[in-house]
């Protein structure tokens, strides 16, 4: 797979693959370089950040002079574990304890299907009928699918959309992209295609996700415009029981093992205002964009400042009148390197040809973020002595705020209604999109005051202005605590899921199981979403899926029927989900829980896990089979 054209053999010569490697990760390039060579030289080097000129010099000279006599197609097998250690250690310049190694290891993705399960000896026979239903075709659905497709247990996914993508098939509002580089942002089981930019396109992203589908065997057990209403499990047969919607009307399946991929972002939040019947000019939700929609010549409204609201803003100026942004709370909104730009065609050669490459500059991508779980730890004595949160945190805060001066040139009014005034790291990053530049143009207002009304010409401020405007549009998110929504799962006892969380919003066993609910797994449920650690969630919903194929296979194996978490274990586990919550930024008053979407409406953190990363990986991975009841 790949979305743009090769150069030809005639346009690589030496100044060529100089140019790729001057443009590459100088990280991954030592480390790929020193994997095929093991040059002491290169060994000695420093990581790129700390090179000088002659030692960036003498890195760049032997990675032309090996690629020039060494080039072409193909990957490195998988080294022995203490050569891949090292190799690791050398990445980063750091010896890494046993548990980050185990988290960590197959990142570089050197095997086929890396963090996959498969079958250890002789495959069992699969009981005739056998199925696992997997709801969803977003990113976790297809993981799921790639999974039990790499197991040979029959799966249908049913998908409420015309086509796979999930939240990238419903979003297509002005210059939609990832916000992590799109290199992390991808499965490691694929390792053929070549994004046309660093940061992919929304367009880019449901090619890509169309393509993983069919070639993978997705696609063809995908039962597409086919939405869940309800699945109900029957005790004495062991298997879910699922109504859907479809083009025929609605539709009856069972299944012996249900795969919840929905996704958290799957139902778009819309706002309601006094006076919304009377406003005469056109409401749209990102999640709701009509494919025809010409915003020349209009006087809009932008509701929202987090990642879509960031990103729709710049295109959306250069086209309306006038461009009126309402600002709740203030983001902290940062810089990426190469955002926005396309893969050079060297970089794509390097990919192709620099056997390693593609592996190490994955693992780089990675590694950027490893430490960040130290923004999150407040440090006591540190503000004690006056500082906000740690060392860290308040110097990453000084950096952001002097971006911020730099982008509005420097408008002190401006910078402060921009700057929060809680610590960064507390709320999901947002990635600029020329989002401060665009509030700089002539024809954009940043508000600030709240909307008292609509009215049928606009909109009311709460200090009385009255805002005239065409369209409103609100990038207000989405329903991100409405796990499994508008599903209905209905368990052991009848009881509905969404009954059972109401106590104090959704929690599940190690994000995935609930009690009373067998043969039910959770891609990306309640406290899944890692908070630090830098491993993509694409990632993830590999860890997740395989969790659930694990089951299932000690199923198979032992000739049971069910599988569900002990009570005792889920409410073990989540006491000390929210004690470890309870010690990080986010719920601190400098982390402003009340302004965060990560936060519920019981102040309890709901959409991410607490724990350090490679320790949240080694609960997903190493299965404690005392805390579920096989039967």
């Amino acid at each position: 797979m790949s979305s743009t054209t090769d150069p030809t053999p005639e346009t690589v010569d030496r100044d060529f693959i100089r140019r790729g490697v001057e443009l590459a990760d100088l990280n991954a390039v030592r480390v790929a370089l020193y994997q095929h060579t093991h040059d002491p030289a290169i060994a000695a080097l420093p990581v790129a950040a700390q090179l000088d000129d002659a030692g960036r010099a003498l890195l760049i000279d032997k990675a032309v002079d090996w690629l020039e006599a060494n080039s072409g197609p193909g990957m490195p097998e998988e080294p022995e574990e203490s050569e891949l250690r090292t190799l690791m250690n050398l990445a980063t310049a750091e010896e890494m304890g046993d548990l980050e190694f185990a988290a960590r290891r197959e990142l570089p993705a050197f095997k086929p299907f890396p963090l996959m399960t498969e079958w250890q000896g002789e495959k069992p026979e699969i009981p005739e009928g056998f199925n696992v239903a997997i709801i969803g075709s977003g990113f976790s659905g297809l993981a799921a699918g790639v999974q039990f497709g790499l197991l040979g247990i029959p799966f249908t996914v049913f998908e409420r959309r015309p086509e796979p993508g999930g939240t990238w098939s419903v979003n297509r509002y002005p210059d939609i992209r990832v916000d992590t580089i799109s290199i992390t942002y991808e499965f490691a089981f694929e390792k053929e295609y070549r994004w046309s930019e660093y940061f992919g396109r929304g367009a880019e992203v449901r090619s890509y996700l169309e393509g993983v589908s069919k070639k993978f065997g997705v696609f063809e057990n995908t039962k597409f415009e086919h939405e869940l209403r309800t699945a109900t499990w029957d005790d004495d047969r062991s298997v879910w029981v699922l109504e859907l919607d479809t083009p025929n009307g609605v539709e009856t399946h069972e299944a012996n093992i249900v795969i919840g991929a929905h996704g958290t972002f799957a139902n778009p939040r819309f706002p309601t205002f006094e006076g919304q019947d009377d406003f005469q000019g056109l409401i749209l939700h990102p999640a709701r964009w009509p494919a025809d929609f010409d915003a020349t010549g209009k006087r809009i409204g932008v509701i929202g400042n987090g990642s879509t609201g960031v990103q729709l803003l710049a295109p959306i100026a250069e086209d309306a009148e006038e461009v009126f942004v309402f600002q709740r709370t203030p983001q902290w909104i940062s810089p990426r390197e190469k955002y926005g730009a396309p893969v050079e065609p060297e970089v794509r050669w390097l990919l192709d040809n620099f056997p390693g490459y593609w592996n190490w500059w994955r693992y780089m991508a990675i590694a950027a973020l490893f430490g960040t779980h130290g923004y999150i730890q407040p440090d006591d004595e540190w503000i004690a002595n006056g500082g906000k949160v740690n060392a860290m945190n308040d110097q990453l805060r000084e950096t952001l705020t002097g971006y911020i001066q730099t982008q509005v040139g420097g408008d002190e009014e401006l910078i402060a209604k921009l700057t929060p005034d809680y610590a960064p790291f507390s709320r999901r990053p947002v990635v600029d999109n020329g989002w401060y530049k665009a509030l700089t143009r002539d024809n954009v207002e940043l508000v600030t005051e709240g909307i008292a009304r609509l009215t049928p010409t606009g909109i009311e401020t709460t200090d009385g202005r009255q805002i005239d405007i065409d369209v409103l549009i609100t990038a207000t998110g989405f329903e991100v605590m409405r796990y499994l929504w508008p599903s209905d799962y209905k368990g052991k006892d009848g009881q509905s899921i969404h009954e059972f969380w109401s106590e104090d919003g959704p929690r599940a066993y190690l994000s995935v199981a609930v009690p009373n609910y067998p043969n039910l797994f959770m891609l990306y449920g309640p406290n899944s979403q890692p908070l630090s650690g830098g491993t993509g969630l694409p990632i993830w919903y590999v860890i997740w899926a395989a969790y659930a194929a694990q089951c299932v296979k000690e199923l198979l194996e032992t000739g049971k029927t069910k599988v569900e978490v002990k009570l005792e274990a889920f409410e073990r586990y989540n006491k000390a989900l929210d004690i470890e919550a309870s010690t990080l930024l986010l719920l601190q008053d400098e982390g402003a829980p009340d302004k965060n979407y990560y936060v519920n409406e019981f102040g309890r953190l709901q959409v991410n896990a607490p724990w350090y990363g490679p320790e949240f990986h080694r609960l997903c991975t190493e299965i404690n089979w005392d805390d579920l009841e096989l039967s």
